[in-house]
C-alpha cells in the first residue's frame, strides 16, 4: 500500500473511532444502564478490531501513522501553570 493510502485508510478509522466514542454519552443518557454496558462492550470490540485489523496492518509498514493512545504517555512531561 503506498502512503496515501495508507493515510486515508487510518484516517477513516480514527474518525469512525471518534464517532463512536461520541455515541457513548448520548446511548448512556437514553437507555438503562444494563443496554449502555452492552452498548460500551460492543463499541470496544469494533475498536479493538479496527485497531488490530487495521490500523496495526498500516502500522507494519508505516508504523509512524499509528496514532498514540490517550493513556500512552507523553514523551515530555505536562507544564503545570500556576
Amino acid at each position: 500500500m503506498d502512503r496515501k493510502t495508507a493515510e486515508l485508510v487510518v484516517g477513516v478509522v480514527n474518525r469512525c473511532i471518534d464517532e463512536m466514542i461520541e455515541t457513548l454519552a448520548v446511548v448512556e443518557k437514553a437507555v438503562p444502564s444494563a443496554e449502555f454496558d452492552k452498548f460500551k462492550r460492543g463499541v470496544a470490540r469494533v475498536i479493538s478490531t479496527f485497531d488490530v485489523e487495521i490500523v496495526d496492518l498500516v502500522a507494519r509498514e508505516y508504523p509512524e501513522l499509528k496514532p498514540k493512545d490517550d493513556d500512552e504517555p507523553d514523551d515530555e512531561p505536562p507544564v503545570l501553570k500556576s
